[in-house]
């Protein structure tokens, strides 16, 4: 077992560490953090349960070199590499770094309003400085850049498939987000929209 083999299960402790406290640190300043709706149909529920799957997938095979475990519950054509590259490696390890940082600083530029869910009686402050000023979508950008890095440090089928998935879905959750903070900012919106693009 080599370094490449246990980073990307550590560099998902340390994503995971970042969310996880800055909702902590926010919980304690009286944030509620969730913005559920309160909206809940069988087609959205199926997709949640569907993608869970996948991210539970998605973990096993990263868990797996850690523990040494043997099995797998993906066929071998699907998890074997495509291609071993220690540069590909090195490049994975510096884009998928770039991204925790990205994150991090996000968070941090977030304040008081990082939120999870679309929920009009608690949308928190429209936060347009920072690395706001650069991107609309930091959070789900430095996301988008975590999974490619991961790919790149284990570029097998399943690997570089779900970073496409979840590029793809991030995007249409983005599209999704973006209707509902125009409904609550209007004109303000409108303006940040204008000046600073979606991602880049």
């Amino acid at each position: 077992m080599n370094g490449f083999e246990i980073f990307p299960f550590v560099s998902f402790l340390i994503l995971l560490i970042l969310i996880l406290g800055r909702v902590v640190f926010l919980k304690r300043k009286g944030v509620q953090v969730s913005s559920d709706s309160g909206k809940k149909n069988k087609p959205v529920l199926l997709r949640f349960s569907a993608f869970l799957l996948i991210i539970l997938m998605w973990l096993f095979e990263l868990i797996k070199p850690v523990f040494q475990i043997s099995f797998s519950v993906l066929p071998e054509w699907i998890v074997n590499p495509l291609i071993e590259s220690f540069l590909m490696k090195i490049a994975g390890v510096i884009v998928t770094c770039f991204a925790l940082l990205f994150m991090l600083i996000t968070l941090l530029h977030f304040k008081n309003s990082l939120r999870f869910g679309l929920n009009k009686k608690n949308a928190g402050e429209l936060i347009t400085t920072g690395v706001f000023a650069f991107s609309r979508n930091p959070f789900f950008l430095s996301l988008d850049i975590y999974f490619l890095g991961i790919a790149l440090l284990q570029p097998n089928l399943f690997f570089i498939g779900f970073a496409i998935l979840t590029l793809v879905s991030i995007h249409f959750f983005i599209l999704k987000e973006e209707k509902f903070i125009r409904s609550v900012y209007g004109d303000k919106y409108l303006e940040y929209l204008r000046k600073v693009q979606r991602y880049l």
